[in-house]
């Protein structure tokens, strides 16, 4: 049975691998939150140890959006699991996400939700 885990390689790990996404400048947004995007090339060889296959995430949810160490914690535990459950249907993209300020107050309910929007704009054909 495959689970829809969270593996090492399917997150951005190094401040090369963000640096390319934000230099892409590519944005989708909505009241809740930001995702820069870039498109990456599928490796010839996808079964090649380390080579990364389908949509990958990283985060950055900055201090000065969210004061509290507990609410940067939630909003980036919302955004694993949102991505998490869709990885499977998204592009080979990588992803990186960013709160905005309204995020810090909204409920769990409504940030999934929002993030489940901007997901759907990321899927494939």
């Amino acid at each position: 049975m495959m689970t829809a885990g969270f593996p090492r390689e399917a997150r951005l790990l190094s401040g090369v691998e963000f640096k390319r996404v934000f230099d892409a400048r590519q944005v989708e947004s909505n009241r809740y939150f930001r995702i820069h995007w870039a498109e990456r090339s599928e490796p010839e060889h996808p079964s090649a140890p380390g080579s990364p296959t389908g949509a990958r995430l990283g985060l950055a949810i900055a201090k000065r959006v969210a004061r509290r160490a507990v609410d940067r914690n939630r909003i980036r535990r919302i955004a694993r699991e949102t991505f998490r459950q869709r990885r499977r249907q998204l592009r080979p993209v990588d992803f990186i996400v960013l709160a905005k300020p309204q995020a810090t107050d909204a409920d769990s309910r409504t940030l999934k939700l929002a993030l489940e929007q901007l997901w759907l704009r990321f899927e494939s054909p």
